[in-house]
């Protein structure tokens, strides 16, 4: 069974062989059922938190492939971002499409900040659920689907699939060329601390491994779903990329009882409310944020 090396903060690298790979990363070599134990423990942790988590960790160097807790379909939100960018700059090198300056600003906008407007102009000019379909086929993203209605954000994939379409994008494989790549990797690795509507976008795997190197992130967030939040944390990082992350969570509206909106019996919907400082999306974020150290982080505090 292939060997994925416990992470944490401080990765520096790749280095000669396994047990250089493991000081550099600051611990001991983890194998697969190790570290499956670990997503365990942090899907369980969600699971008291009030939220159903899937946890899919790819290391990119042995191949290594781990999927823990729900493993079910999931809202992207707005991690769909990624197909879109993917879908565009592989038209654009086939010469089926052009694209202004204005549109490489509405993708960097899009990726770096999770702007809405510009996903919109870009979705609805640009073939809005045929991008999905498109990206699915040329990915072989098997669990990937198209929104039910005409809104980008209700377009479901799962970590598995995330797994799949980072590996391609980060390998040079699925169409885009290098230079589309290391666009949207560039993007990715930019990402700035709040969305465009003022949303944290650090939850997850920047919270959860603030001393990683080279991470690139693509966070999606909305409520409510079935009077849910939906959050994913996803990215990579890293030396050359080598490990990719995929946290997919659906938690149950939460207020702890010192919040004014405790018992209130009202669902922070996004598209009615500023839920930029909502206590139940700093709880959901937390939760997010505390099943990454926990699976992946190297502290004792679990």
């Amino acid at each position: 069974m292939p060997v994925l090396t416990a992470l944490g903060p401080g990765v520096t690298g790749l280095g000669a062989d396994a047990a250089a790979d493991a000081a550099m990363l600051g611990s001991a070599s983890l194998d697969a059922e190790s570290l499956r134990m670990r997503i365990d423990a942090a899907a369980a942790l969600a699971e008291r938190r009030g939220a159903q988590m899937t946890i899919a960790v790819l290391d990119r160097s042995t191949g290594a492939r781990t999927v823990g807790g729900v493993d079910q379909p999931i809202e992207t939100a707005s991690v769909v971002k990624l197909f879109v960018a993917d879908d565009l700059l592989f038209r654009e090198s086939t010469g089926e499409v052009t694209l202004s300056e204005d549109d490489y600003d509405l993708i960097e906008d899009m990726l770096r900040s999770s702007d809405d407007t510009a996903a919109n102009l870009l979705w609805e000019q640009h073939g809005g659920s045929e991008i999905v379909e498109r990206v699915a086929e040329r990915h072989n993203l098997t669990g990937t689907t198209p929104p039910y209605s005409s809104w980008w954000w209700n377009t479901t994939t799962t970590a598995s699939d995330l797994l799949t379409w980072y590996d391609d994008v980060l390998g040079g494989r699925g169409g885009l060329d290098a230079e589309a790549s290391a666009r949207i990797i560039g993007y990715l690795t930019d990402f700035t601390s709040n969305g465009s509507d003022g949303y944290d976008q650090t939850f997850g795997l920047p919270e959860g491994l603030p001393g990683v190197t080279g991470l690139g992130v693509k966070q999606g967030w909305m409520c409510c779903v079935s009077g849910e939040w939906v959050h994913l944390s996803t990215g990579f990082f890293g030396d050359d990329h080598r490990f990719v992350v995929a946290v997919t969570s659906r938690e149950e509206v939460t207020y702890e009882e010192d919040d004014p909106m405790f018992g209130m019996g009202i669902l922070p919907d996004l598209a009615l409310y500023d839920v930029t400082s909502d206590g139940s999306a700093r709880h959901a974020r937390e939760t997010v944020s505390l099943a990454v150290e926990t699976a992946l982080g190297t502290s004792t505090d679990r």
